[in-house]
């Protein structure tokens, strides 16, 4: 993304609906100052779902970014993931099957030209208008959550730019060597994104490294904030919209460090405002969110109950006043 966030940044729309927050202990983490830490940086096409037994390791070769953290899960597991055929178009099942059996084995001359057709004239790279293009052959927007998988299974390393050897050896792993088996990678990886919490968080992980401007070690706040929204796509925390109010009403918050990044995933899971312990090592940034949102919300309770006694007041004295008239008469 870079200066380029019309590639990759997220179009959604800025909320600040109150949520409620999960609720568990929280892990340890570094504690650190605010001022210090946080004072500045320098298709849409009708489709149709059909599942097919695809063993997992067929998709993910042994350096996949979607490989399980731990490796040590060596046994071959078969599980029924939707394949997505772009136009809702299959003549068979045994069609399928054969397409699928077929785009395991990858062809190097066919990713050649699948880079050469994206690559810049100019560039040995697949830059922001390959992208878009490539985005819409897929038929995926560019500031989608498809194209944010796609990145983290390419493992790029910078917004806005895939190099040969990432496009190349990324399809290689993705098992995919034509826009058709890329399209049916990428739906079967979200589908597991939603119902694997470790794959979930190596996405997420890297999606603070892909954010980053080159040599910086800081996501700036307006990007954290885009990369949050796109992120969480595939399911919202609570606190989420909270989160991103607290944030954007406190510009002197201008960055986010990678410790924070990784962290608030725990905290999005484990924590709950009345809960929170300020004793655990958290990052400092918690505790103010926390203490915000508790003063946020007992003046929303205190302008509650003004309100409710004002409306009293109002009944009783509209209630005299019938009285009152009854009386006269």
């Amino acid at each position: 993304m870079g200066n380029c966030l019309k590639c990759f940044q997220s179009s959604s729309e800025q909320t600040s609906a109150p949520g409620t927050i999960g609720s568990s202990t929280a892990p340890t983490c570094q504690n650190t100052s605010l001022e210090s830490r946080y004072g500045g940086v320098s298709s849409t096409s009708h489709e149709r779902n059909i599942y097919i037994d695809i063993p997992r390791d067929e998709l993910l070769s042994p350096r996949s970014p979607l490989k399980n953290a731990n490796n040590c899960d060596n046994k071959r597991s078969s599980f029924k993931k939707p394949v997505v055929m772009l136009n809702g178009n299959a003549n068979a099942m045994g069609d399928i099957k054969t397409t699928v059996k077929e785009s395991l084995e990858v062809s190097d001359n066919t990713l050649n030209q699948l880079f050469e057709k994206y690559k810049d004239p100019e560039e040995d790279m697949i830059l922001s208008e390959g992208i878009e293009r490539l985005c819409r052959d897929l038929d995926y927007l560019p500031d989608e959550f498809a194209i944010l998988v796609l990145a983290w299974c390419l493992d790029a390393s910078q917004m806005c730019r895939f190099t040969k050897v990432e496009f190349i050896e990324g399809l290689h792993k993705m098992r995919a060597d034509t826009i058709e088996t890329i399209h049916i990678r990428l739906e079967q990886t979200i589908e597991m994104l939603k119902v694997d919490a470790e794959m979930f968080k190596q996405l997420y992980r890297f999606t603070f490294r892909f954010g980053l401007e080159p040599d910086q070690r800081i996501l700036s706040l307006d990007m954290a904030i885009s990369l949050w929204k796109l992120v969480f796509t595939v399911f919202t925390p609570d606190l989420l919209s909270n989160w991103i109010h607290f944030l954007e009403q406190h510009p002197s918050i201008r960055g986010i460090p990678k410790d924070t990044w990784n962290m608030f995933l725990n905290f999005s899971e484990q924590c709950d405002i009345y809960n929170y312990d300020d004793t655990e090592a958290w990052p400092s940034l918690f505790d103010d969110f926390v203490d915000y949102e508790k003063s946020r919300l007992e003046t929303i309770k205190e302008q509650q109950t003004t309100h409710d006694d004002d409306n009293n007041n109002d009944e009783q004295q509209s209630h005299q006043k019938i009285i009152a008239g009854i009386e006269t008469s």
